[in-house]
């Protein structure tokens, strides 16, 4: 049993699901996919609207949210995963939020972590992420993993013994129980509510009635009382046809993608994943992510990072870091750090290895006199790190490929918006904290700058570190025209920052995005500080480059 088995069916059948889901007239269903339903297709109801053929449901979304906090954070832990959930609703989502998920919200909002009183069984159809993060853990504390995640948003105690029971039945499949067995092992466990010898006769009851039929006489509805039985006659009827029971659970209608979830994570941890239709692989409108996420959980060998050095025109060397991916690399990207900082910050280095696992090389180097690097930082400026920028896409370009992506945080942010014009190659550009205007930097040495002036430099304090900043910075910075650099980037443009950053206001965001030209996109940072210090905050803006830079890694 492994990570891409136990998740990819489980998403894959949420996908499978989103045309008809909630859709209760089968007569409906029916013409709407007279055929059946074998292909991923936008949704016909009105719960979903901005989705498209190929996107999750609300609960793949949540599921897909767990995915990356169990992935960047590198398991499962609740306070981690209550913080992820709760900053993947307040960003810009277009999920729909059911009772569960705005009951449980305003509880939080209001201090007190209760979960709603939900007993829709969607609360455990999420679990897939938690087997496949925690798959060498011993079985209770899958369970124990399993049964929190659910009970984060759905307080009903049925709904979380159903997590538990799908947690035991994934393991015996895994083990190599047949289905039915793996479904009898799991009801002899005690629940504190949910009786599952009960529903597992109820289900075969049904095995005679076709499978909208069968729909019917157990119930459609998300509630676990109906959801959970009819979830097993699904697996009870096909056993051995996992494409089949997917198609059959979706064009039952009502809340298919809940059970379809927890199909397709007993079928994944039975038979593996070679039996999806390439198509529902190839078509995940996620699927460039999902495989990075998955890379993190399940590692293939990786490369080791190779450091480098690149001349420059001046005669010294920029030291860098390349972290390559285990294949072929789809794409390369070029990293610019912030201001004093260097290529080992914990962001950079983390960014460039997610990136490298999702297939696109990433080079991050130190800027002169700063890191590992040669020269006197005394002679830099925010042009010479632009000018540095695409020496650096000259060397990729003479010894690998030119970057297809540039990323930069805070001034590094302003430097790549400067440089993409001179990297023809460059389809997009992704700036972390950024300032509008280089020139903010030097707010930082305000006390110095008449100093700087008289005497063509001064020693500042900055980072806990004594640097020397000489007048051509500033000289470089007078009539700076940046928003023409913005205006005329003709790239994708992807800018994240944080509303309560203290050192680069979120207003500069604002003006970015103003200045530039579509295609353009805005992503939140909540919570997260300018050097995003936190790991689980360097990890999530990471995540996000990574799921927006996988558009521009068509091939290597």
């Amino acid at each position: 049993m492994n990570a891409h088995d136990l998740i990819l069916p489980s998403l894959a059948a949420d996908a499978l699901g989103l045309g008809p889901h909630w859709i209760y007239n089968q007569s409906k269903i029916n013409r709407l996919y007279p055929d059946g339903l074998r292909r991923y297709d936008a949704p016909k109801s009105e719960y979903h609207p901005g989705k498209a053929a190929g996107d999750f449901t609300h609960y793949g979304d949540q599921t897909l949210a767990l995915l990356r906090s169990v992935a960047l954070r590198g398991s499962f832990d609740r306070a981690g995963w209550v913080e992820d959930w709760s900053r993947f609703w307040s960003g810009d989502t277009p999920a729909y939020r059911d009772a569960a998920t705005q009951d449980t919200l305003e509880n939080l909002a209001r201090g007190v972590a209760e979960p709603s009183g939900s007993d829709d069984l969607a609360g455990a159809s999420r679990i897939a992420p938690i087997l496949a993060a925690l798959k060498e853990a011993p079985l209770e504390e899958r369970i124990a993993a399993a049964r929190e995640q659910t009970a984060l948003t759905h307080g009903d105690a049925a709904v979380v013994d159903a997590a538990e029971f799908f947690t035991r039945a994934a393991d015996a499949a895994a083990g190599g129980d047949p289905i039915e067995a793996s479904l009898e092992r799991a009801a002899a466990a005690g629940y504190e509510t949910l009786d599952p010898t009960a529903a597992l006769v109820a289900a075969r009851a049904q095995l005679d009635a076709e499978p909208q039929a069968a729909g019917v006489a157990l119930g459609l509805t998300c509630h676990t009382h109906e959801a959970f039985p009819l979830t097993l006659y699904f697996l009870l009827r096909y056993p051995g046809q996992p494409v089949e029971a997917l198609v059959a659970n979706a064009m039952a209608g009502g809340d298919s993608s809940a059970r379809g979830m927890l199909l397709g994570l007993v079928f994944g941890a039975a038979s593996g994943s070679a039996w999806i239709p390439p198509a529902w692989r190839d078509e995940l409108r996620a699927g460039a992510e999902l495989e990075a996420l998955l890379q993190l959980l399940e590692p293939e060998p990786k490369r080791l990072p190779q450091h480098l050095q690149i001349p420059h025109p001046d005669g010294h060397l920029l030291d860098g870091v390349l972290d390559l991916p285990a294949g072929p690399p789809k794409a390369f990207a070029l990293y610019a750090h912030c201001f004093t900082c260097g290529k080992n910050l914990r962001g950079a280095t983390r960014l460039s290895r997610l990136l490298a696992a999702s297939g696109i090389a990433t080079l991050r180097f130190d800027f002169t006199g700063l890191g590992e690097s040669e020269g006197d930082f005394a002679d830099t400026s925010f042009l010479s790190n632009v000018a540095e920028l695409r020496v650096a896409a000259d060397w990729m370009r003479e010894n690998h490929r030119a970057p297809t992506l540039l990323i930069g945080h805070s001034l590094g942010g302003a430097a790549v918006l400067a440089a993409a014009r001179g990297i023809p190659e460059c389809q997009g550009v992704a700036t972390i904290g950024a300032p509008s205007d280089p020139a903010h930097v030097t707010h930082l040495f305000e006390g110095s700058l008449d100093d700087i002036r008289r005497d063509g430099s001064a020693k500042v304090r900055l980072a806990g570190r004594e640097l020397t900043i000489g007048k051509t910075f500033l000289d470089d910075l007078e009539g700076l025209e940046h928003d023409g650099a913005i205006a005329g980037l003709g790239r994708d443009l992807l800018i994240l920052h944080s509303p309560t950053d203290e050192i680069v206001s979120v207003d500069h965001a604002r003006r970015i995005y103003e200045a530039a030209k579509h295609p353009k996109s805005f992503h939140s940072l909540a919570g997260a500080d300018h050097l995003l210090t936190e790991p689980a905050q360097a990890d999530y803006a990471a995540g996000v480059i990574t799921a927006w830079a996988a558009r521009f890694a068509g091939g290597g």
